[in-house]
């Protein structure tokens, strides 16, 4: 729980470096959404690169080396001055275990500033765009906001979508059909 609360601050640290820039609304988003992928792309690179894990976390290692394998990624990635920053304070705190939960926590301090409400789409088969564009349509409808929506084909569910946004859960799946229809059956 001390992790989470930890990682909220970071993120939350993050977010109003950027929203106290005042960009317009589409300059906003693309600067979020460039912040958001540099920190999932810094995070993936940290789980696949074991070396470099550890090496940035290592106290045998100098402060000096740590930031200059920093401006090496800055380049290589094309990060700003604030993300390289970000990151410096992150080796120098010794919290890039942390790291996971800060993404987590900077999608969602970013999707409440923006007033996003992020939807995870699970479906049997991979929809078309117009079946995209009908569920966005219905789901901004039914949440009255802007949504985010993530697409995962699972083949068990059988058809049907499944929407799951945070806590809640519409099940529009054929197997939930099938096993309501199932336990209705079984009652009689």
């Amino acid at each position: 729980m001390a992790n989470r609360t930890l990682a909220r601050r970071y993120a939350r640290v993050l977010a109003e470096i950027l929203f106290d820039a005042k960009l317009d609304g589409a300059k906003q988003t693309k600067a979020v959404q460039e912040k958001k992928d540099q920190l999932a792309t810094f995070s993936a690179l940290l789980q696949d690169h074991a070396g470099l894990r550890n090496a940035l976390a290592s106290p045998a290692i100098s402060q000096e080396q740590k930031l200059a394998v920093l401006d090496g990624i800055m380049k290589t990635l094309k990060w700003d001055q604030t993300m390289r920053n970000f990151a410096a304070v992150l080796v120098a705190n010794r919290r890039l275990g942390e790291l996971e939960t800060i993404v987590e926590s900077f999608d969602e301090e970013v999707y409440a500033r923006l007033g996003i409400v992020p939807v995870e789409i699970t479906s049997a088969i991979s929809l078309s765009s117009g079946q995209k564009k009908d569920l966005e349509k219905s789901l901004a409808g039914l949440t009255g906001s802007k949504v985010e929506l993530r697409y995962q084909e699972d083949e068990s569910i059988l058809g049907g979508v499944v929407a799951r946004m945070g806590s809640t859960i519409y099940n529009g799946s054929l197997r939930s059909h099938l096993q309501r229809l199932g336990t209705r059956l079984a009652k009689q």
